[in-house]
């Protein structure tokens, strides 16, 4: 297998995880900020 292919591989899945632990932190804190802005009005 190229080293190319290795290196690229590597750099997908490391913005895929990086993506997914933003989407998980930010996304969820976001949509619970909006609801308890909601509730609060």
């Amino acid at each position: 297998m190229p080293v190319w292919f290795e290196l690229v591989a590597i750099m997908l899945v490391a913005y895929g995880a990086g993506f997914g632990i933003g989407w998980g932190l930010w996304g969820r804190a976001a949509s619970g900020d909006s609801d308890t802005q909601e509730d609060s009005k």
